[in-house]
C-alpha cells in the first residue's frame, strides 16, 4: 500500500531496457492460459502510463501495456538513454506477477541476467 494511506496505487510503471522488458512481458504471461497479456498501443506517452494502465485495471484479466513509443515522449528521455521503454501494469496484476516470481523463470540459473527483474520487484514491495 502507499504509505500513510489505505489506497493502493492503481497502476506501476517501471522503465525498462531491452532485457528487463523482455523478462516483465514472460512474467506477464506466465499462469496465465493466453499469450496476450501485454500490449503496444499507439497512444502518446502519457496514455501508456497513465490512462491506459488504469482503464486495464478494470478488467477482469488486466494487461500490461508497454510504452514510449511516442517519438515525442521518446526525445524527452534520450539524456537517460535511447533504449528505455516503459512497462506500465495495474496494480493487481502486479500483485499477480509478484506472485508468480518464485515459481518462475527468475529464479532458474540459465537466466541469472535477469535477476534485476526480481530486485525491482524487491525494492517497490519492501519500501512501501
Amino acid at each position: 500500500m502507499v504509505k500513510g494511506t489505505e489506497e493502493a496505487p492503481a497502476a506501476i510503471t517501471f522503465l525498462v531496457n531491452p532485457d528487463q522488458l523482455s523478462a516483465f512481458v514472460v512474467l506477464a504471461n506466465y499462469g496465465r492460459d493466453n499469450n496476450e497479456s501485454v500490449i503496444i498501443p499507439f497512444a502518446a506517452g502519457c496514455h501508456a502510463i497513465g490512462i491506459i494502465p488504469y482503464r486495464e485495471g478494470k478488467a477482469e484479466n488486466p494487461r500490461g501495456v508497454i510504452g514510449l513509443v511516442d517519438i515525442s515522449a521518446r526525445n524527452n528521455i534520450k539524456q537517460m538513454g535511447r533504449d528505455l521503454m516503459t512497462f506500465s501494469i495495474p496494480y493487481k496484476m502486479f500483485c499477480e506477477m509478484e506472485g508468480n516470481v518464485e515459481s518462475s523463470f527468475l529464479h532458474r540459473d540459465t537466466l541469472e541476467n535477469f535477476e534485476r527483474i526480481a530486485i525491482i520487484f524487491s525494492r517497490f514491495i519492501f519500501s512501501q
